[in-house]
């Protein structure tokens, strides 16, 4: 059974316990899945209501979404109800395949099915097929609906990621068949959807990435296509190939390979937004500890002295030179498609530090199961080519700050040992710091 927090809404271990899930499956309001947690794809906790979406196993098509429903878990019935009338008068409770919103009273739940988001109420339209063919055409390069139509049976919508109020990632695929001539086209695009409050500056930020690294010479990132007339919706190339392999017969060249790519990466001289400055990132450093309090509050503690210690170390910060940053730099970022490195979701992009993008991957190929031997190597390779070497207190501080963050994930991800697991990260960070702190 998976720890719930504590303040968390009454009815969330019932709904980790499948409790709640089966009934609603008897009652005919969720599809039937095996091993819910697994189903979860996303978690926003607070004491007054849980957020979630559960993930079905059915692909959309040109007018089947695919398969998920979001859930709100309140702590009171009034909260409840005050949202689901909210989503039936803004016509969200009902999807193109008669799947219908729902309000449990027992629980406190309502239960919206995908793709109805009253933060991106045009996520809708792509599962019409007369207005997505207009919302796609800006996207098509040179075809025309002139001379092409789309082929309503062969298009297909794979859900990739979605935050609830705030964007929806599909790789879209469609086929369209040329009215004159015996031509076919096929388009494998990765769809963008987000909230009105966001896109202006999401829409800008891929668009200059895409521009300016479109000539790199180590690595290369998915090519910009275009946004629809809506302007809350923009395509990428979808880009193939595999995730790194570090056991594989060439993984002692991977190290070489990524160092070589975030070196170019960092040296684009591309002005655009800026990440938090060090005196906000002591601010953050302060929430994350909270945060963190909320979920353990027997760690507190120990939270508030690492909070501490890491914040007497962002000082170092202050002269180090910005670079355009990725700022979300995991493996899973990073394809490989035979010698050619990929760099891929460029959505929290900006002038930032070296330090914390370094210090990011390499604490992921930790938690990923990697030696530090293969860290090590990554940061050898990286500081041969730099034109300026990361400090060790630079690099200490990015890699404290990206394992703080990722302390989350255990329990985003449902592991019956989050508690565990977050723990051994706080005292991970602790033993990093004390190889500069001087007392280990």
């Amino acid at each position: 059974m998976i720890p719930i927090p504590p303040n968390s809404p009454p009815s969330l271990s019932a709904f980790f316990s499948g409790e709640l899930w089966e009934k609603w499956h008897k009652k005919g309001w969720v599809f039937e899945i095996e091993n819910l947690p697994k189903h979860v794809t996303y978690i926003r906790n607070k004491p007054e209501s849980c957020r979630l979406f559960v993930k079905g196993l059915k692909d959309g098509s040109a007018d089947t979404p695919p398969s998920g429903i979001s859930l709100r878990i309140f702590g009171n019935l009034e909260s409840a109800k005050d949202y689901h009338q909210k989503i039936l008068t803004k016509n969200l409770g009902t999807n193109s395949v008669g799947d219908s919103a729902f309000l449990d009273e027992e629980s406190f739940t309502v239960g919206v099915p995908f793709p109805g988001d009253e933060e991106i109420p045009q996520l809708r339209r792509i599962f019409e097929p007369s207005r997505f063919r207009r919302l796609l055409e800006p996207m098509l390069g040179e075809v025309t609906y002139d001379d092409w139509r789309l082929q309503r049976s062969i298009t297909r919508h794979s859900l990739i990621a979605y935050k609830p109020g705030r964007r929806c990632v599909l790789k879209t695929k469609v086929k369209l068949r040329n009215l004159n001539e015996d031509k076919k086209i096929r388009k494998l695009l990765h769809l963008k959807v987000e909230n009105r409050k966001t896109i202006s500056k999401s829409l800008e930020l891929a668009l200059a990435i895409s521009n300016a690294t479109k000539n790199c010479q180590f690595f290369k990132t998915p090519r910009f296509v275009g946004t629809s007339p809506a302007m809350n919706i923009f395509g990428h190339e979808w880009i193939e190939g595999h995730h790194l392999d570090f056991s594989g017969p060439n993984a002692g060249e991977l190290p070489q390979k990524i160092a070589l790519a975030l070196n170019e990466l960092h040296q684009i001289p591309l002005e655009t937004s800026t990440h938090p400055p060090p005196q906000i990132m002591v601010k953050e450093i302060d929430n994350l500890a909270t945060d963190l309090s909320n979920l353990r509050p027997g760690m507190r503690f120990s939270l508030l002295s690492l909070s501490n210690r890491l914040k007497n170390h962002v000082q170092c910060l202050n002269l180090v030179p910005s670079v355009l940053a990725h700022g979300d730099l995991h493996r899973l970022q990073i394809l490989q498609d035979g010698d050619q490195i990929i760099f891929l979701d460029f959505d929290r992009a900006g002038r930032g530090f070296a330090c914390m993008d370094l210090g990011s991957l390499m604490e992921d190929l930790i938690l990923a199961g990697e030696s530090e031997d293969v860290a090590q190597a990554l940061l050898e390779q990286y500081q041969m080519r730099a034109p300026r070497k990361i400090s060790k207190e630079e690099l200490i501080f990015g890699r404290c700050l990206a394992r703080l963050r990722r302390s989350f994930d255990p329990f985003r991800s449902f592991s019956e040992t989050w508690p565990d697991e977050m723990e051994k990260s706080i005292e991970w960070c602790n033993s990093l710091l004390r190889t500069v702190d001087g007392d280990g």
